[in-house]
């Protein structure tokens, strides 16, 4: 049996590598500064947890909240598409392990309540996840011999970046899932969970500190244009929300450790308790700060109940008075955020309805109005299946003008962890989803009310259970979709929670019985039989270009003009222009600017498209060995007053910056002008052909000389 499995991890070793090799040239940015910083990191990951898990396991749990706003010293922003940081340092981390279990093996259960819930949820999630992909891809290899850039929805959003949506998406819920299950297994003893919450500490401590510099020094260090300007502070995460959602879970936590631990950890976890209480309000996160305050008011409860019950037997009367002593200062402290942030972004969210930096008007109106409603559309058209893992970004404006609502173009997800997952996969996923989320509150209701036995230890579980708390209630109105280190977090407290106890005895390490095997089979046939069927038709690319009426303008860089007023776009190794055609002939000038053009001309293959990819024909070859602009006319009179659209297939592309050292770091093909109709000629209806004349100058220096 350990060699059968250890065959499997060896089996899923072979593919993972090459997939995260892959993964890390196409989404991490291969800039040297960062890499520099950001390499070194990944590799003594991948080795120590390779060698031994549980160093592996401490040294992703300090590193994982400080390594968000990494790119931003680099200037890459959230504005420009990238693989978050964290979920990065996981991949090397979940590397590291397959090669620790083939190497050393290792013990793995699944004894625990929500192995079933997280098992079934993964195996909608890669299958959402696969077939939403192949939708964008336009059915490649079947139906286009490309995976070319076709617009998606009617804000322009192209296959490309809808595919890292839903690759993304999944992987945010897949290895948050995965972590859980990794660390619920590392976990043995109270011993090393005491190494844990030291550690996230230390790390906590180092974050703040980052968030002090930037509010009393330097806001722009590590943070992004749009929150220096709102005075926004992010420390060491992704934005502000993150970090207000992780100091929501952290700090009761962290009051916990001030009053459960000796010396200078107790000085340490009271001086950070305090921080992060300032810098709180500082986030504008309102879900973030009402949370904690719920956290917090529900840990002085439980924790006043905890002292009361051991007051006599194990904790002095002395004791005692201090302790409550410090709750009540805690308490005051905790509240007075009212008083003394009332310059804070968050005082202003919460108090002025119609702030124009995130009132609560403009929450509750993108939320009810828009986000949700448009999500409870989702459900109702796709109760089965949902649009797809990653496609409700995708859907949301295709909704929106659908059912003429309103959109923000910087949303990008439902805001709340149940309908999101109910728009993308169907009502089985909100169901299982519920499941999951019902399975962790009766493991808090547990961590509150039971193992008081050790009063330092209860005190730990009292703080774990009241921050999970607060973020289980700040993900009715977010979902940290993009924000990796959130769900760490948030799974590294769940798994800490179901870790106290020994593993149950009372669960086999099969997951199914036979009988119930089957059914699941069955309903995730039907599953992946829907989400095909809707891929295919409702949902296909071409049913929402035809339904929206989408221009299918594809594989062009931006609009540019040239000095005597020429406009034109310049294409990749392809481009694709969508007309309707009003005259019988259609005009387009075209031009190459490759140095070595003439001594290596371009080739150029163009095809007439239509019904996207359902119908495809070449029209012609021509050969460019001038740099210079030509202009072309195709006979189109047999399409006359349809949809088309033109293909155009370039041979080869180059690059300016590596060829010519300038800032454009732009793969060119060609450059195609303003198309135009005319009613032609006789010749014209026969052949295709083109002047032979020069319609325009060099566009760069280099042709002219």
């Amino acid at each position: 049996m350990a060699n059968k499995r250890r065959l499997i991890f060896i089996l899923v070793w072979l593919i993972y590598t090459p997939l995260l090799y892959f993964f890390y040239l196409k989404y991490v940015p291969l800039i040297i500064p960062f890499q520099t910083v950001l390499l070194p990191i990944l590799v003594i990951i991948f080795i120590l947890t390779a060698i031994n898990l549980e160093r592996g396991s401490l040294f992703f749990i300090f590193v994982f909240p400080l390594i968000n706003s990494l790119p931003y010293c680099f200037g890459i922003f959230e504005h420009t598409p990238h693989a978050p940081t964290a979920l990065v340092l996981f991949l090397f981390f979940f590397w590291g392990y397959l090669s620790h279990f083939i190497l050393f093996g290792s013990d793995f259960s699944f004894k625990t309540q929500l192995a079933k819930p997280l098992f079934l949820f993964s195996i909608l999630i890669i299958i959402s996840a696969a077939i939403t992909c192949f939708r964008y891809t336009n059915f490649f290899p079947f139906l286009t011999p490309h995976i070319y850039e076709l617009i998606t929805n009617v804000h322009g959003v192209t296959a490309g970046g809808a595919i890292m949506s839903s690759l993304f998406f999944a992987l945010n819920y897949l290895s948050g899932f995965a972590f859980f299950f990794l660390l619920f297994n590392i976990i043995q003893s109270k011993e090393y969970m005491k190494k844990i919450f030291i550690i996230l500490l230390l790390s906590t401590g180092l974050s703040l500190a980052v968030g002090l510099y930037q509010h009393f020094f330097n806001i722009s260090f590590g943070n992004t244009p749009l929150r220096i300007n709102e005075s926004l502070i992010n420390a060491t995460f992704k934005d502000p929300l993150s970090l207000g959602a992780f100091l929501s879970l952290i700090l009761p936590v962290i009051l916990s450790m001030a009053l459960a631990s000796p010396g200078w950890l107790r000085i340490m976890a009271s001086a950070l308790f305090l921080i992060g209480l300032f810098i709180l309000p500082q986030t504008g996160s309102k879900s973030g700060l009402i949370g904690t305050l719920i956290s917090l008011f529900l840990w002085l409860l439980f924790s006043g109940l905890l002292i009361w019950r051991h007051k006599i037997k194990s904790i002095s009367t002395k004791k005692t008075a201090i302790l409550g002593g410090l709750i009540l200062l805690i308490a005051a402290l905790s509240l007075s955020w009212f008083f003394i942030s009332k310059g804070s972004e968050t005082y202003k969210r919460l108090t002025d309805f119609n702030y124009k930096y995130g009132g609560l008007a403009e929450a509750v109106n993108i939320r009810l109005l828009s986000q949700w409603k448009m999500a409870a559309y989702m459900i109702r058209d796709f109760p089965l299946t949902g649009v797809g893992v990653g496609a409700y970004m995708v859907e949301l404006p295709n909704y929106v003008q659908m059912h003429k609502g309103f959109y923000r173009e910087w949303v990008d997800s439902a805001e709340n962890y149940f309908l999101q997952a109910g728009a993308e996969m169907g009502l089985l996923a909100l169901l299982l989803s519920i499941w999951i989320f019902w399975k962790i509150l009766k493991q808090i209701k547990k961590a509150l009310m039971e193992n008081w036995a050790d009063p330092r230890w209860a005190l730990i579980q009292i703080g774990l259970a009241c921050g999970l708390l607060s973020i289980l209630l700040n993900f009715q109105v977010h979902t940290y979709i993009g924000s990796y280190e959130i769900k760490y977090i948030f799974w590294l407290a769940v798994a800490c929670l179901f870790s106290w106890e020994e593993k149950d005895k009372k669960l086999t390490s099969r997951l199914f019985k036979p009988r119930l095997k089957i059914l699941i089979s069955i309903i995730i046939i039907i599953f992946a039989g829907l989400s095909l069927w809707h891929s295919t038709h409702s949902l296909s690319l071409a049913s929402r270009t035809a339904k929206l009426g989408l221009r299918q303008n594809f594989g062009l860089y931006q609009l540019e003009q040239t000095p005597d007023g020429r406009k034109f776009r310049w294409t990749k190794s392809y481009g694709g222009l969508t007309f309707k055609v009003i005259r019988p002939v259609v005009t387009i000038p075209i031009m190459a600017s490759h140095p070595d053009i003439r001594k290596k001309p371009v080739k150029v293959r163009i095809y007439l498209v239509k019904d996207l990819f359902k119908q495809k024909k070449i029209l012609t070859d021509i050969i460019l060995k001038e740099p210079n602009w030509r202009v072309y006319r195709i006979n189109l009179s047999q399409e006359l007053r349809q949809q088309v659209t033109l293909l155009f297939q370039v041979s080869r592309t180059w690059n300016p910056k590596k060829i010519l050292g300038t800032p454009d770091s732009r793969n060119l093909g060609i450059a195609l002008g303003t198309i135009r109709f005319k009613n032609g000629n006789k010749k014209s209806f026969n052949q295709f052909y083109h002047y032979h004349r020069l319609v325009g100058e060099h566009l760069h220096s280099h042709d002219t000389q």
